[in-house]
């Protein structure tokens, strides 16, 4: 049945041709739109996902995690104080203007951290791959990322600025740390991170980061906290999750996505449903000859599923080759498309059962052929 269907297939090419590309269009779309939307999902929650730290503490009411409300030393020293709590670490995250080699002003996002202690801390710039990260517990060092240096202007570690008019200076470089809000992300220590944002007040705190005591729970901990007024604590998988949802439903990027790879597997399901419909009709007679021959329905079935099959294996390979070419050229633009073996194995699924209910039609009518129909006419 196999070779069979190979040749009907075949027999048109062009026909054949169409079929392929429709289902490569079709897995393109959703690896690309679904892959995307992993990617952004991972650089909305990637601050988080990088810490060590086992809780993060916040303002209660705090609904989006780059637009926290802070608060003061006052509610460190609290958390701190709670049972359970190893130790502690202040993050101060906002938003400032930085200013760039041609005179004008660019937002970017302050992330201050606590300058690192002997046991390494919570949280801290990652893949720094150029500079001295030492060095970032002096007064005005930031850190910046590679991908970020034409939109700031900046060729060499060791420029120097202004964020929001006091000095700055490029001390390391990372790769792969990038904003959901665009804005570049500017890494400096605690105290640096406060002189640039003066106007939140010389002790500014956005968010705790806890280590909870060998043996504690992480979640009974965070019960103690949460008794604390003002004060919400989650444990990381918590906040990171929090963070996608509230990015994904809010603004309508998972919605978007989604809609997109849906609409690639309609697009495929029309393609294949037609050409195979169009060739059961073209072979129609060769059909009920195979019937009035006393096959049964079942193996005529498989014909068609055997040429559905086809097109959703080529369909796939070619697909996903289209995909990853696609994942390179948005790595240039500075996008990332998250292309999972997970996401694989569900676009193969999806394709095979898409290109399954596309030869329906094509089966209801070889079901409904009168083998008899042949020696008329």
């Amino acid at each position: 049945m196999w070779n069979l269907a190979r040749k009907l297939l075949l027999h048109d090419k062009l026909r054949f041709v169409v079929a392929i590309a429709g289902v490569s269009v079709s897995v393109m779309l959703v690896l690309v739109q679904v892959g995307l939307y992993f990617g952004f999902m991972n650089t909305a929650s990637s601050i988080i996902d990088a810490s060590t730290a086992d809780l993060w503490v916040g303002k209660k009411g705090n609904e989006s995690f780059e637009f926290a409300t802070p608060f003061d030393d006052r509610a460190f020293y609290r958390v701190a104080s709670v049972p359970g709590v190893a130790h502690a670490e202040r993050v101060l995250m906002n938003f400032a203007q930085f200013k760039i080699a041609d005179g004008s002003d660019l937002g970017v996002q302050i992330v201050g951290v606590e300058t690192p202690r002997a046991a390494g801390p919570l949280m801290a710039p990652w893949n720094v791959i150029a500079g001295d990260l030492s060095r970032i517990g002096e007064p005005g060092a930031i850190v910046i990322d590679r991908s970020e240096y034409a939109k700031l202007k900046i060729d060499h570690v060791g420029h120097t600025t202004e964020v929001n008019g006091v000095r700055a200076e490029v001390v390391a470089m990372t790769t792969g740390v990038r904003s959901f809000t665009t804005s570049p992300i500017v890494f400096a220590d605690l105290k640096t991170a406060r002189s640039f944002m003066p106007l939140l007040g010389t002790d500014a705190v956005t968010y705790v980061l806890v280590k909870v005591a060998p043996g504690a729970d992480a979640r009974a901990v965070a019960a103690r906290i949460n008794a604390l007024p003002h004060l919400a604590a989650y444990t990381t998988s918590a906040m990171s999750a929090r963070t996608r949802t509230y990015w994904s439903s809010r603004t309508g990027v998972g919605a978007g996505f989604f809609t997109t790879a849906v609409l690639g597997v309609i697009v495929g399901f029309v393609v294949v449903g037609q050409i195979l419909y169009s060739g059961t009709l073209q072979y129609i007679r060769e059909y009920g000859t195979l019937k009035a021959m006393g096959a049964r329905n079942s193996a005529v079935v498989r014909v068609i599923l055997s040429q559905a099959m086809i097109s959703a294996l080529l369909g796939f390979v070619i697909g996903s080759g289209l995909a990853m070419v696609m994942r390179g050229a948005m790595k240039g633009a500075n996008l990332t498309v998250a292309l999972s073996p997970g996401l694989y194995v569900a676009t193969a699924i999806i394709t095979a059962v898409m290109c399954s209910f596309a030869a329906l039609l094509s089966i209801v009518k070889v079901l409904r052929l009168d083998p008899a129909s042949v020696f008329k006419g």
